[in-house]
Parts: C-alpha cells; structure tokens; sequence
C-alpha cells in the first residue's frame, strides 16, 4: 500500500540583495518547489507476499517492522514539514514590517501619554524596540531621549538646547529642530544626527506664530551611549538630511541663494558646496518654510520653492528637469530601494510614475503605467517586482519597467510580497495571487468588519480593520497565507481604535480619545 505525503519544499535562504539605494530590504533566495514524496510498505517491485513457513512467528514480526517504518516515515517527513516551515516564519521573522506573533488576544503592556506617542512617532530606531528622539521637557529645554519601548524605561539622555518658556508653552503644537539616523527603512541607526535650534514655530487653528533662533547647531551622537560624536555651528533657518556618510545642510536666503554643504558626519569637515541663486523677492519668511532636503537613493532631493534638483552624493547637480516635477504630481520614496518615486496626474492621460535611477542618472529612469501600489512587507522572493494601479493590477521590473504581469483586480490600500505570493485587497475581497503570473490562485470576501490593512506575522494573513467611533470593536481577522479561509478573530482591546506596527512594537491608537498603548 502507498502513503502520499505533501511536503513543502519551499526554503528561503538569506543573501543580500542587489537593489540600490538605502533601506533595501535584504533577499530571501527561493529554493525548491513543492513536491510529492512517496512512502511505500517494502520493496516496490515485490509482486508476491513471500509464503510463511508453518508455525513461524517471524511474519507478524515482519508486517508489524514493516508498519512501524511507515508510521516513522510519516512522523519524519512531517517533522521535515514543520522544522521548515517554522525556519521560514522565523526567516521573515526579521523582513521590515512583519508583526510579532499573535495569540488568540491582545493584551495592554503599556500605556503612553500623548506626548510620549507623538515622540514614538518621530523616533529613530536605534535596534530591538529600542528608539531616540528629540524631546522637549516641561521647561521647554531639549534633548534626545534613548527609551525602550517595550517597558518605558530610559536608556540614556544628551542635552542638546537650554530651558525657554516659550517652547514649554507649545510642547503638543510646536516644531523646531529635528533628528535624523544613519539607517535605512526599517533599520537601526547606529548615528543619530540632529539639527538643534531655539527657534521654531508654534501652531494654532489656521495661524502660525514664529519665534526666531538665537542658537543653531547640527549634533552627531553615538546611538549605543548618546556621546557627542561631533557638532558645528550652521545658520539659523538651515534644513538637514542624511545620505550615506554625509550630513548635508542647505540654506536659503535672498543674498546667498540656495547654498547646501555635504559634511563629514564624523567630523563636520566639508567635503563640497552646491550654491543656486534666487531672486530676492523669492524669498519671504513664509515661503522660506516651503523648501527642504531630503534622501533619494545615493542623492539628495532639494526642493525649493519651485520644484526638484537632485545632487549626486559628491554635490554634482545631476537633475534638473524635474522644475515642473512638483505641479500635478505626487511625491514619494520607494522604501525598499530609496529611489525618489513620481506620479503624474495629467487630467485626461493616464497617469504614470517615474522611478528615478538611485544615483540620479537620467539614462537610468524607468516610466510604469499607472500610480504606485504600496508594498508594505517585501521579503525579497519577487526581486525587483514593483506593483501599480490603472483599473487593474500591474507587476513591473522595476530595473527595466518590463511589464511582468497584469491582474484583474483592483488594488486598494496595500500588498504584501510573501514566498512568491502577493496579497492584497479589493473593495469587496481579499485575493493572493502567484507573483510571478499574477494568477489569482484565491479569493475570500471581505468580513463585515470591512476594509482595512493587510499584514503578517509570518505565520498568517491579517486584516487590521479599525472601529473609527465607539459604537464598533476594531479587529484583527486571521486567514490562512496558503488558502484564504478565514481561521480566528483578535478583538482590540477596549479603548483601542486601530493597531500599527512601530520600531518592532504593536501601538494602539484611540479616535476618540489621546490614548496610546504599546500591545503583545
């Protein structure tokens, strides 16, 4: 008699992957495919039962052996089954924006105040739930704040700007300086760059108050201890950003232009200048607010006022065809690669988004048809596959903007990239398709919870649908990755409104309340 047994076959070995760009989410290599392993009861090629001397005991001995090897078979070949799948989910365990295993609750560990949730938000990972942020303290003085998430407890504390009333008035509706990390998307910083200032600007129902700067300084810290690594004075008004080991801070201003410097971010030293003039009646200190640096791949993106320059990693300008970039368009960085992602609404054309080269190089530019799906788990098993939107489903080689694939579905809110699969949901369903094909292989209706995120724990499918007011309950709703079916729910505790995932931890959020919790 044959036993057939399904094993999965599936493995996922780590490399690193060779997208550009910082934030590139490492590859997992697929191995194998699914196979079928065919277990039998001795020799195959024995026709005849062998005839059993009389009285002889060694025949029952013998079916009994040949049994036990059977049921050892299958206990091995599951053993197999179950050490490689729990090798895979403990693989993805690792791949940005896959949630912690959940059980069958969610239970409250901790709760913030609304400051400490709006510091959560603009924290820098600093590795393992472990976050920095620029604070302001009750008396208005600043500094940056290493704190683990999990429990609340502090780490280590640097002082960066003296005590102000002013700013201790405005610690929930006022913005002045900022931190950035050396890390990518989804990575731990191991330096921690901050634009420390006095000066900033205070928020009201549709009013702005500003308070000048008497002090301004960019700071380097060390992330594991919060020692000064370096600082040097800039002038006030400047914006910051990180690309690779630069520190690079712009100014503008109606007798310099626009004038940004690449610094050393160890030491502070220059390493080049890019100088753009402007006409003075450009600048008044309201549109002074309405330009900033920022990474794009191995470049830096400089909007000023008027649409897009990019500047390679040596201060070269590179692009400048990108003026009328900011008209009509939207905006964006891919997280997995870095490279700077624009959408063109051209009323009566199709719309279409540009993934501009990760070294700025026009010649490397690649146009997709449609707006950007956003893929928020990518663990490398469909390398270079971009995902978008024009009534369907497109697949697109990001490299080349080959099209892979095109699926009749309608992609809304997000995706996510998992063994070879893409999931993602429609206004009515939840489908997982073949990544490489785009072959829907499954389908299941949306529950009444309604829409919401897709997310996974490595294990399973998820579905995060809010309760926006009190009079519903936000959930999780569990699916099986391989199938669909629907396999448990996970009521939000009471007083949470919505989960995300944030530096490694589950956050909940209240809509109608400032309450924030970290759960597990």
């Amino acid at each position: 008699m044959a036993v057939t047994v399904t094993a999965n076959e599936n493995e996922y070995q780590y490399v690193p992957s060779d997208a550009a760009g910082p934030g590139t989410v490492p590859a997992m290599a697929r191995r194998g495919d699914m196979q079928e392993v065919e277990l039998l009861d001795g020799d195959e090629h024995v026709t005849e039962q062998p005839e059993t001397p009389a009285r002889s005991r060694r025949g029952p001995r013998w079916v009994a052996a040949g049994a036990v090897a059977v049921a050892l078979s299958l206990v091995g070949t599951q053993w197999v089954v179950d050490s490689r799948e729990a090798a895979a989910v403990a693989r993805l365990a690792s791949v940005a924006g896959v949630f912690p295993q959940l059980g069958d609750e969610l239970v409250v560990v901790r709760e913030m105040s609304s400051v400490e949730g709006y510091d959560l938000w603009s924290a820098i990972e600093i590795g393992d739930a472990r976050t920095a942020t620029l604070t302001v303290a009750p008396d208005g003085s600043q500094s940056v704040e290493a704190v683990d998430q999990r429990t609340g407890a502090a780490l280590w504390s640097t002082p960066l700007v003296g005590p102000s009333t002013e700013r201790a008035a405005t610690r929930e509706n006022g913005s002045g300086g900022r931190c950035q990390g050396d890390g990518g998307w989804e990575e731990a910083s191991t330096l921690l760059v901050c634009l420390a200032t006095d000066g900033f600007v205070r928020y009201g129902n549709e009013t702005e108050e500003r308070f000048p700067a008497t002090t301004t300084r960019v700071v380097v810290l060390d992330s594991g201890d919060g020692h000064v690594v370096a600082e040097w004075a800039v002038a006030h008004g400047s914006r910051l950003a990180v690309v690779g080991d630069l520190a690079v801070v712009g100014t503008r201003d109606a007798q310099d232009g626009v004038v940004v410097v690449g610094h050393d971010v160890q030491t502070g030293d220059e390493q080049w200048r890019y100088r753009e003039p402007v006409e003075a009646a450009d600048v008044t200190p309201t549109e002074q607010q309405d330009w900033g640096l920022f990474t794009a791949g191995d470049a830096v993106a400089l909007y000023d006022g008027d649409g897009y320059v990019v500047l390679s990693e040596t201060g070269a300008l590179v692009r400048d065809d990108l003026r009328e970039a900011g008209q009509d368009a939207g905006l964006g960085t891919d997280p997995v690669t870095g490279q700077l992602m624009i959408s063109t609404y051209g009323g009566s054309s199709p719309t279409t988004t540009t993934l501009l080269a990760p070294d700025a190089d026009p010649a490397g530019d690649v146009v997709l048809q449609g707006e950007p799906v956003r893929v928020t788990v990518d663990d490398g098993s469909l390398p270079g596959l971009t995902l978008t939107y024009r009534g369907h489903a497109y697949a697109w080689d990001r490299r080349t903007g080959e099209q892979l694939w095109e699926a009749k579905v309608q992609p809304s809110y997000n995706a996510l990239i998992l063994r070879g699969r893409l999931y993602l949901t429609t206004s009515t369903e939840i489908a997982g398709l073949d990544g490489r094909t785009g072959e829907v292989l499954w389908r299941t209706p949306l529950p009444v919870s309604g829409q919401g995120m897709l997310a996974t724990d490595g294990r399973d499918l998820m579905l995060l649908s809010s309760a926006y007011d009190d009079s519903g309950v936000g959930r999780v709703t569990v699916y099986d990755l391989g199938t669909g079916d629907e396999t448990r729910t996970i009521e939000f505790p009471p007083g949470v409104s919505d989960i995300q995932l944030m530096h490694g931890l589950l956050v909940g959020w209240s809509y109608t309340t400032d309450g924030i919790t970290v759960l597990e």
